[in-house]
């Protein structure tokens, strides 16, 4: 008997279909999360979805149109109707100001339970991301439901040769569910990382190791799923990699994306060339890795100094996480500085000028807090000459100027008592 799904059904029953929703139990047979269904792989006939796709974000529509592409059979078909963004906002901006407000709940939902739209699509935009899943035959159809507004109506199918796209989409379940990720500001560059280890595979020799040393650094869970998905589709055989998953089983165990961002704290960087010096670092690693792989029974005296580091806490080491951190411990710093707790100010100011010294406000504030701390008048000159080198704005760079000739004519007091935020 064949499977057939109609997610998200909402108020809308299909006999026939296994109706399926988060919310509505009345008219649901199963009440299950989109994003997590329970169905093995290749079991699925037909998955139905309509005006569904669009309550999630555009990362998460990526992942669960994936986990759909999995658990369909090959042949498999999906259906999708969702807004048509293009003639629905040609709509929008010809119609007067009463129509408008009616045609806003079709673009961004309402703010009722499991009723707000978080994204959406125009044909090419939905179309290539179903081709970057992997589906094809993939077309365009008169819509069927709510003809009131601008809709798509999507058929695709999975092939019947999928195999690496298969592999795809069982990978990124597997690093969604086992690193309990949700939060869309690690998704995404998670997506970036999962890309690289994908990139190396293929039947070179040497392909396992290029894909363990580039993404072990963002966490070693990234290669180590990747090694299990292969195991289970029989791409790798367990008895001939054993060394490997050890390895990044010890590494995992020890937190070592943690540690390397621990180390890249302690890294001195300087002002102007945080890219260019985050690319240096993250090949260093990478030979290091690599070097490490090839006597991976020496691995804890190679990597003693990383891994005997304490773990600073971070879902996966990523250069946007880490900007996001130093923004994150730049407004903590002012938070602190506002409410007069000046030491603890300078601790996050610090901190976030080792993750990211490329914020002249990180400077200016810290010179600030020397006229209040006492620091000694030369490392306030310090602070304030460091910012200016970076500031471009000619208004800010006099007030800055202002500042630095009353620290240098020992006017602290003449200096503001008050943080300067973004």
């Amino acid at each position: 008997m064949k499977i057939k799904l109609n997610l998200g059904c909402g108020y809308n029953y299909k006999p026939g279909y296994i109706n399926i929703d988060k919310y509505n139990k009345d008219v649901a047979d199963e009440i299950y999360d989109i994003d997590n269904l329970p169905f093995e792989s290749n079991t699925v006939d037909i998955i139905e979805a309509n005006q569904l796709i669009e309550h999630f974000d555009y990362i998460h529509s990526k992942y669960i149109l994936s986990d759909w592409f999995r658990i369909l059979k090959p042949l498999g078909k999906l259906i999708l109707e969702t807004p048509d963004l293009e003639r629905t906002y040609k709509k929008f901006i010809s119609e007067d100001l009463d129509d408008q407000k009616i045609t806003l709940r079709w673009i961004y939902g309402i703010d009722s339970r499991g009723m707000q739209h978080k994204t959406g699509f125009t044909y090419n935009l939905i179309k290539e991301l179903l081709e970057e899943i992997g589906f094809g035959n993939i077309t365009e159809k008169e819509q069927i439901t709510h003809k009131y507004e601008h809709g798509l109506r999507i058929i695709c199918e999975k092939p019947q040769n999928s195999v690496k796209n298969h592999l795809v989409a069982c990978f990124r379940k597997s690093l969604m569910n086992k690193l309990n990720i949700n939060d869309s500001f690690v998704l995404i560059p998670l997506e970036d990382w999962l890309i690289t280890a994908i990139e190396k595979y293929n039947n070179e020799e040497g392909w396992l190791n290029a894909l363990i040393s580039q993404t072990i650094i963002c966490t070693p869970q990234i290669p180590l799923i990747f090694i299990e998905e292969c195991i289970s589709a029989g791409i790798l055989k367990q008895a001939e990699i054993e060394t490997e998953i050890k390895f990044l089983g010890k590494l995992a165990e020890n937190e070592f994306h943690k540690k390397v961002f621990s180390l890249w704290m302690k890294k001195k960087k300087n002002i102007g060339e945080l890219e260019s010096e985050f690319k240096e670092f993250i090949n260093h690693l990478e030979k290091l890795i690599l070097d490490v792989l090839n006597y991976p029974e020496d691995y804890t005296q190679r990597l003693s100094y990383i891994l005997n580091l304490e773990p600073n806490d971070i879902k996966i080491f990523d250069f946007e996480l880490i900007l996001l951190q130093a923004d994150k411990l730049f407004n903590i710093g002012i938070k602190n500085f506002h409410k007069k707790n000046f030491t603890q100010a300078l601790d996050c100011f610090l901190k976030s000028s080792r993750l990211n010294p490329d914020n002249y406000l990180i400077y200016w504030n810290i010179a600030r807090l020397g006229c209040i701390l006492d620091f000694e008048n030369h490392k306030i000159i310090l602070n304030y000459e460091k910012a200016l080198t970076m500031v471009q704005d000619k208004v800010v760079k006099e007030k800055i100027e202002l500042e630095l000739k009353e620290s240098k004519n020992k006017k602290r007091f003449d200096i503001p008592r008050q943080p300067i935020t973004e």
